[in-house]
């Protein structure tokens, strides 16, 4: 098992906002590496602790290597040119889960989040298995993903267990909240508790989510755990506004004051409506990658929401307009009114 740097550890451990980041592209399916590095300067800018590039939002690099191989040379060139106390984390899955990985490891990533698509009809043994040898070859996270979105994998209480034996941690994205304590629960009893970072990929309670702390009872007490940070594609939009209120809620858990303009309820309440939207989720959440890019292009970071295969649903531009107008402390239109004009020029993009 390949393990972080007691440094990289402290950075990682320390969680916050995980952004998957999407796939800039044009009108025709092409790669637009301009947009792409805006986009990328955009998320540093704005605090992220990661870009990822790889993962659904960014609709798994197409499924090609060679734009997955661009993608993350791009995004750790702009990383390590523009960042400060940020990780290099890629997404990896399906049948070049092991590729992707490796090549991971030559760019000198930190680490790899892995998909449960790599684990498609795979027993649990063979899942541990995979995810050992690709620990083999770098440090690696967990994955759940929710049942709606084809390639996830019905994770047991001992198959987290034999996870977090090899892992850092994991993302929980079930959109299920009795799934997910399973998950929670196994990385509180875990021996290495202390080496597991838990983010919250749970788009219908995010803030919930963030606020909770987790206890589980046995004969010697409490275990208890919580998420450190999200990582979910709610988070490729409005960045630097999450970021704020990531940053807010974790004081809050430290100081017990809570110091935002909005009530923890309205806050919670206020962010699924934004996600419901953004998702696509009465839609089956099957423009979820749209409306992120869509939202970024009202932005101006991005020239359309152009995708591989979604087109949005009929409806869906105009609703994101008017919960993201509804929600104006959770946007980021004033700072990118003020900035985008330098980021464009930063990066060579004619104004």
């Amino acid at each position: 098992m390949v393990t972080l740097p007691e440094k990289t550890w402290k950075l990682f451990k320390e969680g916050g906002v995980f952004v998957p980041s999407p796939l800039a592209l044009d009108a025709s399916g092409q790669c637009l590496e301009d947009y792409q590095r805006l986009l990328t300067l955009y998320y540093i800018r704005s605090g992220a602790r990661s870009v990822i590039p790889g993962a659904h939002t960014g609709e798994f690099a197409l499924n090609r290597m060679e734009v997955f191989s661009y993608w993350l040379k791009l995004v750790k060139e702009m990383t390590l040119r523009y960042g400060k106390d940020m990780l290099l984390m890629a997404a990896v899955g399906g049948d070049k889960c092991r590729e992707q990985a490796e090549l991971a490891a030559r760019l000198d990533y930190d680490i790899v989040m892995v998909a449960p698509t790599a684990f498609a009809g795979k027993k649990p043994a063979e899942v541990i298995g995979l995810l050992t040898d690709i620990a083999s070859i770098i440090p690696t996270f967990g994955f759940e993903l929710q049942r709606a979105i084809p390639g996830s994998y019905t994770f047991s209480p001992n198959l987290w267990s034999d996870i977090f034996a090899i892992s850092y941690g994991a993302k929980g994205a079930s959109f299920d909240t009795y799934r997910s304590l399973l998950m929670l629960e196994a990385a509180a009893r875990s021996q290495r508790k202390e080496q597991l970072l838990m983010l919250t990929g749970n788009d219908d309670r995010i803030v919930s989510d963030l606020l909770g702390q987790f206890a589980f009872f046995d004969d010697t007490g409490a275990k208890e755990i919580e998420y450190k940070g999200g990582l979910l594609g709610h988070f490729a939009t409005d960045t630097r506004a999450v970021v704020q209120w990531v940053q807010m809620i974790r004081k809050y858990k430290v100081t017990g004051i809570w110091d935002f303009p909005m009530t923890r309820e309205a806050l919670i309440h206020a962010v699924n409506h934004c996600n419901m939207v953004l998702f696509d989720a009465i839609g089956n959440f099957e423009n979820s990658v749209w409306g992120v890019k869509y939202r970024l292009s009202s932005l101006g970071l991005l020239p359309g929401p152009f995708c591989a295969t979604e087109r949005g649903r009929e409806g869906q531009a105009e609703a994101i307009d008017k919960v993201y107008g509804d929600y104006p402390l959770l946007t980021d239109d004033l700072f990118l009114q003020e900035q985008l004009e330098n980021l464009k020029k930063e990066i060579g993009i004619k104004i």
